[in-house]
């Protein structure tokens, strides 16, 4: 399995076209997947992690229906996008709202999938900021690290 570090100020064009930076693209040269991330940012999978993702659905009861709910919402999120010969796709404006793009957007590795920002909140998060990095080691403790 791929793994995506780095970060990207990138730029949404007037077509609300964007390009992932060639690095993340040639790793994800087999397809991928655009769907709602956590806080407000948009996850970009490559179609192994996605299947593995949806593999673990089929383990969810119909009877559970807030379950379900959940379900429904993270499928009917997923873009698959279609680049043009650039590597281009369009940004859809139900992701865009999702994740309050506008313009500026950061495109982040976060290890096993790749993320998409609109820069304000990116900053708001202080993902931007490394002043805390002992806190987040902190955070990873329990996990061995």
């Amino acid at each position: 399995m791929a793994s995506f570090y780095g970060e990207y100020n990138l730029m949404l064009d007037g077509k609300n076209r964007m390009r992932l930076p060639a690095k993340y693209r040639t790793m994800l040269q087999d397809g991928y997947y655009i769907l709602n991330g956590a806080n407000g940012c948009l996850w970009v999978m490559d179609s192994a992690r996605f299947n593995a993702l949806t593999a673990k659905f089929e383990n969810v009861p119909f009877s559970d229906i807030e379950a379900r709910k959940a379900i429904t919402k993270i499928m009917t999120s997923v873009i698959e996008p279609e680049e043009d010969a650039q590597g281009r796709f369009v940004l859809p404006a139900k992701a865009k709202a999702y994740a309050s793009v506008t313009k500026n957007i950061v495109v982040a590795g976060a290890f096993d999938h790749v993320e998409i920002w609109a820069e304000e909140r990116y900053a708001e998060l202080g993902y931007s900021e490394s002043k805390d990095f002992n806190e987040m080691l902190l955070a990873l403790k329990d996990y061995g690290i």
